[in-house]
């Protein structure tokens, strides 16, 4: 099979997750109707990606399947069906009693990516931004956004391979995401602010690329000072005064954010913070609801395994593209034995 080759259900391998296999015949189904129920903006788009003839680097070019899928499937969730929360899609989607829901978590979107290493989150990622910044501006302010939050994982690997993809807004220029027609209207590629940028002035729209560290409770100032005066005495290296006001500013800002979209990447290694990183997250929304009567607009979870403390498939996944689907679509080379 070819990675852009359309899978009917019936040629997947069942997914243990507990939404995605009802989800799966579901969306197969509203893509072949034409993609009903969705926005003029929504519908161009999916036009544009999904449809039109692409070049990159001067190379014909089209989105994976497994690429498609997920966008659809968000798409189809959110705005087709209008399930914003995990009890709403369980009664349409899920497989049988629920297990491993917490009520606590539900107060705002949240949808899992189960997709292989290899297949292409980012692009997900960037698909999912683009359909949210022109749904704002072109259709409904309150449903969609135009301010997103990129957290990587707690390695610095995940945060290095995102910032070579999002900085400067390289992956909005590089891959056709955006239609000719709306190119000009799109500003965020040129306010993308790195966890090291300093922040002065918060866009309409901006993108904010961080990891996890950066939303842990940020210690005391005394704490902070020390810390730099003891570095400056016991290390011959040259320190930057600024650098001890850098650690969590992130956290500030988002104060001031309502509506934001968080997308997380590796979403099972950011869950060894659980209890502190959804603390925050909650407190986070439920202060912007308060302030300006809007919260979190969604939150998306991207990872290969993601998974609880305890080896749980997370509830809320709505797609499941598996390693061995990856090796069966040719994306991921099989291994040798």
């Amino acid at each position: 099979m070819r990675p852009m080759e359309i899978l009917n259900p019936g040629q997947r391998r069942p997914s243990k997750a507990y939404l995605v296999n009802e989800l799966r015949k579901a969306v197969f189904t509203w893509r072949e109707q034409g993609y009903p129920r969705v926005t003029p903006t929504t519908k161009r788009l999916l036009q544009f990606w999904f449809k039109e003839d692409h070049l990159v680097n001067n190379e014909p070019f089209q989105f994976w399947f497994c690429q498609r899928e997920a966008m659809e499937t968000l798409i189809y969730i959110y705005e087709a069906m209008k399930k914003r929360n995990f009890i709403d899609m369980a009664r349409d989607f899920g497989a049988g009693p629920i297990q491993g829901y917490d009520p606590s978590y539900d107060q705002y979107p949240l949808y899992a990516f189960k997709m292989a290493t290899g297949s292409g989150k980012t692009f997900v990622m960037a698909l999912s931004i683009v359909w949210q910044y022109f749904n704002h501006m072109k259709e409904n302010k309150d449903d969609y956004t135009s301010k997103f939050l990129l957290i990587a994982g707690e390695k610095n690997v995940i945060y290095d391979r995102l910032t070579r993809d999002f900085k400067n807004g390289k992956i909005f220029r590089e891959l056709p995401l955006i239609p000719p027609e709306w190119q000009d209207e799109f500003d965020l590629k040129d306010n993308v602010v790195l966890k090291e940028d300093p922040i002065h002035i918060i866009p309409e729209g901006v993108l904010f690329l961080t990891n996890i560290q950066q939303l842990e409770e940020r210690r005391g100032r005394k704490e902070e000072v020390k810390e730099y005066v003891d570095k400056v005495v016991e290390l011959p290296e040259v320190y930057n005064v600024s650098d001890i006001y850098q650690e969590n500013r992130i956290k500030e800002v988002l104060t001031s954010c309502p509506n934001i979209m968080i997308l997380k990447d590796e979403a099972h290694h950011i869950y060894s913070f659980e209890k502190a990183w959804k603390k925050i997250l909650l407190g986070l929304h439920k202060n912007l609801s308060s302030q300006y009567g809007k919260g979190i607009n969604m939150e998306l979870d991207f990872s290969a395994t993601p998974k609880t403390e305890t080896g749980a498939l997370f509830p809320w996944i709505i797609v499941d593209f598996s390693l061995k689907e990856a090796i069966e679509t040719n994306i991921v080379k099989r291994p040798l034995i």
